[in-house]
This record gives structure tokens, sequence and C-alpha cells, in this order.
């Protein structure tokens, strides 16, 4: 289960497990974070999630699967946007990632 293309971290864990000659198959897609993560709690399949904070609700880390080296994560305001608004939300996620 994934998210559907385009998805940085669908992309990432796909690659990161051919490297390593670990056999996936994505079987389905979801257009929302809450579909793939419905799916893992099942445990009918695994999610590749970014690494902030805690793990959601139901799921816990498999060791059993390489790590995935990290990817710059980065945000972009839209052309207009209110300026206030914009550094809020940078500064929420700056929180959030600190």
């Amino acid at each position: 289960m994934a998210i559907e293309d385009p998805c940085a971290l669908r992309r990432r864990a796909i690659a990161t497990l051919a490297a390593r000659g670990v056999p996936a198959t994505v079987v389905g897609d979801a257009g929302h974070l809450a579909g793939v993560l419905d799916i893992a709690r099942t445990g009918q399949g695994v999610a590749l999630l970014a690494a902030v904070g805690p793990a959601p609700d139901g799921l816990t880390a498999d060791e059993c699967l390489p790590e995935v080296t990290p990817i710059p994560m980065s945000a972009l305001a839209r052309p207009g946007a209110d300026p206030a608004t914009v550094e809020a939300a940078f500064a929420a996620v700056r929180e959030l990632l600190a």
C-alpha cells in the first residue's frame, strides 16, 4: 500500500528495498496517508513514514527492514500568500522538526 504517485516517500521506499534485494510490490494506492496507515495497522502492509514525533497509534518500527537514508524537506509558499501566515506556518514546522 502506498500514497499515489508522485510521492517521494513511495519512490524512496521502493528504491531502498530494490537496492537491498528485498522484493516489494505495491498492491494498492491511497489518496491520503490515512489509507496507508489503516492498511499498515491491519498487518497487511508496511508504511515508510517521515520520522517526526512518535509513531502513529497502533504502529511500531519494523527493525527487519533496511534503514532508509533521509531526504531533505523543503517548504514553499505560494506567490501572493500572506507573509504573516507564511512565517507562522514555517515557524510551526521548524518547531515540530526541532
